[in-house]
């Protein structure tokens, strides 16, 4: 008696479960999806391959990854006369990454668990402190998402980077709910002892999140990140300026009818 007590407990706490993600969700008016441009004014890009180890985490082909370098830098556009630009940018070159994860692919890949918050700090990268919000939102003709923002400073020598970043789950942006860019990490841990503990807060977070939402992780997935070197006289302002400029050319946000749910 006893075991088919927790036997009935167990199936009655697994199919609430089941039931509370896929049992009459609430629906979003719109769902969206992101089309990306490979050509950006002002920039020239660069592809740069992913990783053997990279490829393997990611588990999907659709991926793009490179660098957009500002056309006064690109090679091949240097001149003995340097031509003015319309549109001055201060950045001198834009990381670009977006990754794609179809409905019946996405239990191999939990994307919103690989920001540059986990990845990058597992790296070495270290987060800063800064008078930048965690979040801010871009405009796509009158559509407004929240990006995440956050600056890191390199694991070797170089300038501070400040990144952005968004994940779209059926069709919604995946918003955070607390701020992971300056946990209580030890500069003296190894990274990958800093990237576990943000880890961990981050995915209680996602947890919440999901449950609120009732949001399933089984549906299409998408997850965009750009990032630029904060150079100069260090202000960030010039720099989250830029990254918004690039996101409205870079970027589209349109209705997908197409997903699967």
């Amino acid at each position: 008696m006893p075991s088919l007590a927790l036997n009935l407990l167990f199936l009655l706490a697994a199919g609430g479960a089941w039931a509370w993600y896929h049992v009459a969700p609430p629906q979003p008016p719109v769902r969206y999806r992101f089309d990306l441009h490979r050509d950006v004014p002002g920039y020239t890009f660069q592809p740069e391959a992913i990783s053997p180890k990279a490829a393997a985490t990611l588990a999907t082909t659709n991926l793009f990854n490179g660098v957009y370098l500002a056309n006064t830098l690109a090679p091949g556009n240097r001149t003995s006369t340097p031509t003015p630009t319309p549109t001055p940018t201060p950045a001198p070159r834009i990381t670009a990454f977006m990754g794609e994860w179809s409905a019946t692919h996405a239990r191999e890949m939990s994307v919103v668990s690989h920001t540059p918050d986990v990845c990058w700090v597992g790296t070495g990268w270290l987060p800063v402190a800064s008078e930048h919000p965690s979040q801010i939102e871009f405009d796509f003709d009158g559509h407004r998402v929240p990006f995440e923002v956050r600056t890191f400073r390199p694991p070797g020598p170089g300038p501070r980077e400040l990144t952005v970043w968004c994940t779209l789950v059926n069709g919604q942006p995946y918003s955070e709910i607390a701020r992971f860019a300056n946990p209580d990490l030890d500069p003296g841990d190894s990274p990958k002892a800093r990237s576990n503990v943000t880890a961990r807060r981050l995915a209680a977070s996602q947890f919440r999140t999901a449950v609120l939402s009732r949001t399933a992780g089984t549906g299409d997935k998408q997850f965009v990140r750009f990032s630029a070197p904060i150079t100069g006289t260090g202000d960030w302002r010039p720099v989250l300026t830029e990254l918004q400029r690039f996101a409205r050319h870079w970027l589209t946000l349109v209705p997908d009818p197409g997903l699967h749910f």
